[in-house]
């Protein structure tokens, strides 16, 4: 049996927790509504890019994982129009999304139905680690998660077997 405990902890008060990004990929694709709830379920929230910078440095940490594909690679964002349709803003705060790198002719509302933001990256397309809205609900993608602001993640894994009686730890 395995206990895995996730505790959040926030502050209101600037400076005490880091404001470095950190981000993480699960292992799974599935689609925008259940990615966000899965970041949420895990004290975390889709990844919001709020600068160039931003969008570079998660585009190396994907780089840097087994999620990367060189030939086509896709991650939903926190991004959506979903309340209103052209106005973009970030779930986690409802913040408008000021800072945009969308792909040549997006967003397009392909079909009436694109409504959430993925960060893309197919070369053979020109799409470098841009931006594009597609389907939240049928698309299935791998997806960033980031930790809250002001708020750090403590997670506590614990096995039975290794744990038991042993005293020699």
């Amino acid at each position: 049996v395995q206990l895995i405990a996730v505790f959040l902890i926030c502050s209101a008060l600037n400076g005490l927790a880091s404001s470095q990004k950190q981000y993480h990929i699960p292992s799974f694709r599935t689609n925008w509504f259940k990615a966000n709830e899965f970041c949420n379920s895990i004290g975390m929230q889709l990844a919001t890019i709020k600068s160039r910078a931003e969008n570079d440095a998660l585009a190396e940490y994907i780089r840097s994982t087994d999620k990367f594909n060189e030939v086509s690679s896709s991650f939903w964002l926190g991004g959506t129009d979903l309340a209103e349709q052209g106005t973009w803003t970030w779930t986690s705060t409802s913040a408008l999304v000021t800072f945009t790198n969308w792909t040549p002719g997006e967003p397009n509302n392909g079909g009436g139905v694109e409504h959430c933001i993925q960060l893309v990256y197919i070369p053979k397309l020109g799409q470098r680690w841009t931006w594009n809205d597609n389907n939240c609900q049928t698309r299935s993608y791998y997806f960033v998660c980031e930790n809250r602001p002001g708020c750090f993640r403590f997670v506590i894994i614990s096995d039975d077997k290794f744990l038991g009686n042993n005293t020699s730890l």
